[in-house]
């Protein structure tokens, strides 16, 4: 009886390990983060790539985010160059399957005037680094077939 007892015990410990982490990890985002820059590691030259199916690289130069882990939301200010200064609502998590890797990765989806239910498409990111005042993510698209590793550091404001 003892030894099932343990045995258990250690099964509820390591499943629920990895939902753990995730809100750990989740819980380290929140605040307001200002995108401050962001490069193509793997590419040499100028790209004007759409991110998140929503505006040009350059739009989202110094664009404000806001996570609140609570209920896994949050939101975006457009206001980059030459572009209309539009607010983006979004919601997000971190994947729990890829939480005690590396290099977690989060999913986002964009929910601007809808619910996030009703939303079946979003982007898979890469949390290169997650860091008190700064957080680097890696974001995979395609140029002209060709698919391209976009970088985006933020820093906490």
């Amino acid at each position: 009886m003892k030894y099932i007892l343990t045995i258990v015990i250690a099964f509820l410990i390591t499943s629920c390990g990895p939902a753990y982490v995730a809100n750990q990890v989740e819980k380290d985002f929140k605040g307001d983060w200002v995108l401050e820059s962001i490069s193509y590691p793997d590419a040499s030259g100028l790209f004007e790539v759409e991110l998140f199916n929503l505006a040009s690289v350059s739009c989202f130069e110094n664009s404000v985010w806001e996570f609140i882990p609570n209920n896994s939301t949050g939101n975006f200010v457009l206001d980059g160059n030459n572009c209309s200064k539009t607010q983006e609502e979004f919601t997000w998590y971190v994947d729990k399957t890829t939480a005690e890797s590396f290099n977690p990765e989060m999913l986002l989806k964009i929910t601007t005037g809808q619910k996030a239910r009703k939303v079946d498409q979003g982007s898979r990111i890469r949390i290169i680094s997650l860091l008190e005042n700064q957080m680097v993510w890696e974001e995979n698209a395609m140029f002209k077939g060709e698919e391209i590793t976009i970088e985006m550091t933020f820093t906490k404001i």
